[in-house]
């Protein structure tokens, strides 16, 4: 049985989902804190207490986004599958995530959108990238030492990789009934295999 959260954690907890939602509907720099404050069941001085400002929870935000997408990979890699089956259940694992249509997805959007301009996001995002593209390039190596996958550039086509994804997830969130996203999955997997197995 798990330990009850502390008065603290749940209420940090509550004041997140709050900025969250805010910053789904309005936007980062549209939402202020006392629209935060009104989706909260407490005073807005215990959410200056936990969270001094905006910028303070949109970090905080994506500091859990990266954390928790990064465990999310970790955990799947672990899987021992050959490293097709592998790159398949990679795959399916991302587009369905394209298709959860979550406040998180469209504060993920607003990230993107001070990339450039914050320092502390877009080097966040850099190391996120840098992460991502490690354990791609890893899944490529095994394979490649197995014979499974013709010799190529690891760190070119990681980045390829990536780079498709993150276009998908654009379209998804503009479209996200736009397409057959299980046909999406199926149709990448199909070129990245044909692309990248050893000729027969």
């Amino acid at each position: 049985m798990s330990p009850r959260p502390t008065v603290e954690t749940e209420r940090r907890r509550q004041i997140l989902e709050a900025a969250m939602t805010c910053f789904a509907q309005k936007g980062y720099h549209l939402t202020t804190m006392d629209d935060i404050a009104a989706e909260l069941p407490f005073s807005k001085g215990l959410l200056y207490y936990y969270f001094k400002t905006k910028r303070e929870l949109f970090l905080t935000i994506l500091e859990n986004w990266m954390d928790n997408s990064i465990q999310a990979w970790e955990a799947l890699l672990s899987i021992d599958e050959d490293t097709t089956t592998l790159i398949h259940t990679c795959l399916n694992f991302g587009v369905q995530l394209l298709t959860q249509s979550t406040d998180l997805a469209r504060v993920e959007f607003e990230f993107y959108g001070e990339l450039g301009r914050d320092p502390v996001i877009s080097d966040a995002f850099k190391t996120l990238f840098t992460e991502f593209r490690a354990q791609i390039k890893a899944i490529l190596e095994t394979g490649i030492s197995k014979g499974e996958i013709r010799p190529l550039d690891t760190d070119a086509l990681a980045a390829v990789v990536l780079g498709i994804y993150e276009g998908l997830a654009m379209q998804a969130m503009v479209e996200p009934d736009g397409f057959d996203w299980p046909v999406v999955a199926e149709t990448l997997y199909d070129v990245v295999i044909r692309g990248i197995s050893p000729p027969r």
